[in-house]
């Protein structure tokens, strides 16, 4: 059901896929400049180096005499030179290559600050649809809300940055270890992992703007909630984002031989807002929250899910954004005569809300501002 309303969602606001799109290639573009501004000194010392060695003409040759079966150990000997003197270059250009790789983690940095700029906005425009059924614009909202999306940047490039590094010394680790035992093992088990990794760190932030968007919450409050509320869910969301993480994998490949690349690039920005949709459509489930997926269109949660459990101090936070709580685990069950309230309650709610929508209004979902 998650993905199937989300796809409805992105669908009725495909439009949010090219707003999310141009804001892309512009941080692309400022990326590009920056990275040839600082790298290309470097990098134009050692392609003149290489290049004065003929690389790539003495590999052609040396494949070549492979495939014709008329390859010499002297061929072998002239190709293991050739390397021994490209690593003499990088000897002799160290702190050149040190550089590169600081100034590729800084634009790296930036990128990730820049990219994780419009997630908010992206957000909120579907919050918006979701709650009321507007279509807010995209680029408004986020000169309007630039002050929310650079502290959530700023908060999730600084999280993510160690988080970064040790996924990477991970998959590094484990390509390592069992490149000595069998290659084809160590791809499957890379592969495996990469997708284990994006799961990982999908899940764990998912309700992280949710909770900013949709209850007004501060960037850190909806922080805690947000790993308060997946402790008991972490498992289902995981499993949730390493589906969508193979099945995304497969689309790039499928786009990248049919289109040459050029769909890739929609594809890519469609993921980033569909992971938006995703995590909204989640939060407002998780909460027991009515919302549009199409025009006219409204989904009546079922509670399906149980809201999160509080201690004292953590429900008056929730009472105070209206989210759905028990105060403690203990709580004792409400008697028939409260249920049969609530139950009454929720029905008179339920027929206002199919009324108001037959009237041609845009009917309200419970627990949306």
């Amino acid at each position: 059901m998650l993905f199937k309303n989300s796809f409805s969602i992105l669908s009725n606001r495909f439009s949010l896929v090219y707003k999310t799109l141009f804001y892309v290639l512009v941080v692309t573009l400022i990326i590009v400049a920056l990275g040839a501004a600082m790298m290309l000194p470097t990098l134009n010392t050692l392609v003149d180096s290489i290049k004065d060695l003929e690389l790539f003409p003495k590999l052609g040759d040396y494949i070549r005499s492979i495939l014709s079966g008329e390859v010499e150990s002297s061929d072998f000997e002239s190709i293991e030179n050739l390397f021994v003197q490209i690593g003499q270059v990088f000897s002799e250009n160290s702190s050149r290559l040190i550089l590169a790789g600081v100034l590729l983690i800084i634009l790296y940095i930036i990128g990730m600050f820049l990219i994780s700029m419009c997630y908010y906005s992206v957000s909120d425009v579907v919050d918006s649809y979701m709650n009321s059924g507007s279509n807010f614009p995209f680029m408004s909202n986020y000169v309007h809300n630039f002050k929310t999306s650079a502290k959530f940047a700023l908060l999730y490039t600084v999280i993510n940055i160690p988080l970064h590094i040790v996924f990477a010394l991970i998959i590094v680790g484990v390509a390592l270890l069992f490149s000595m035992v069998n290659y084809l093992l160590t791809i499957f088990l890379v592969a495996l992992l990469c997708f284990c990794i994006y799961a990982i760190n999908k899940s764990i932030f998912s309700l992280w703007i949710p909770a900013m968007a949709a209850n007004n919450m501060s960037c850190v409050q909806a922080l805690k909630y947000n790993f308060k509320a997946l402790k008991e869910r972490f498992t289902a969301t995981f499993g949730t984002y390493f589906i969508y993480g193979i099945i995304m994998a497969m689309l790039t490949v499928t786009s990248l031989i049919v289109t040459f690349g050029v769909g890739t690039i929609v594809l890519l920005a469609a993921s980033l807002v569909f992971v938006r949709i995703l995590n909204m459509v989640s939060y407002y489930h998780i909460n027991g929250l009515k919302y549009y997926k199409a025009d006219n269109v409204v989904i009546d949660n079922t509670r399906k899910f149980s809201p999160a459990v509080y201690t004292a101090d953590e429900a008056e936070v929730a009472e105070h954004y209206h989210i759905p709580h028990a105060e403690n685990a203990d709580k004792p069950e409400t008697d028939s005569a409260e249920k049969a309230g609530e139950v009454g309650g929720e029905n008179e709610n339920n027929d206002k809300l199919a009324d108001g929508a037959e009237d041609g209004g845009k009917a309200k979902p419970d627990g949306g501002e």
